[in-house]
């Protein structure tokens, strides 16, 4: 196994730390994304879809990085299926 880049791993504090540094804070990220200011708040600790999106978009990450627990990947299609061809490529797939 190689010790190559490793990513980061995000948690709520790693999360708001992020956004701090940046420097703004968890309500003015969920205001500028047109939400209740607690929306990011609440996303830190629960599924709350929108507030999950306005963080990932402001730190230029895929919800399914931040949250891989909340977005689990899909499993593999059995062969013959038509399914393929509806579903949007997978973000995480171009991380790696």
């Amino acid at each position: 196994m190689s010790r190559g880049k490793r990513r980061p791993r995000w948690d709520r504090h790693a999360i708001r730390a992020a956004v701090h540094r940046a420097g703004s804070t968890l309500s003015a990220v969920a205001r500028e994304a047109g939400l209740e200011g607690s929306a990011c708040r609440v996303a830190l600790n629960r599924r709350h879809p929108a507030g999950e999106a306005a963080l990932a978009q402001f730190l230029n990450v895929s919800p399914q990085i931040l949250w891989p627990g909340r977005y689990p990947s899909k499993p593999a299609s059995p062969s013959g299926s038509n399914q393929e061809s509806t579903s949007a490529p997978s973000p995480i797939g171009e991380a790696l």
